[in-house]
């Protein structure tokens, strides 16, 4: 299974509830994590999963984006 699809599963289907995640473990240029972010919004809305709370952090490598999530 691929590391983006990994976290996918991770994020719909486990019991955390709680994420950090280093955006450039996903994706090459630093710049694309807003594309990243949007479509792992829409496969967690499309999932049933919430975001409760999110923080997303810029850093000169990529960003860090912490979730909170509620899974129905």
């Amino acid at each position: 299974m691929k590391i983006k699809e990994k976290l996918i599963y991770d994020l719909i289907f486990s019991e955390n509830t709680d994420y950090v995640i280093d955006t450039s473990d996903y994706i090459n240029e630093p710049y694309e994590y807003n594309e990243f972010v949007r479509d792992i919004r829409k496969i967690l809305k499309r999932s049933k999963v919430k975001i409760i709370k999110e923080n997303l952090n810029l850093l000169n490598t990529g960003a860090i984006w912490s979730l909170k999530v509620k899974k129905q």
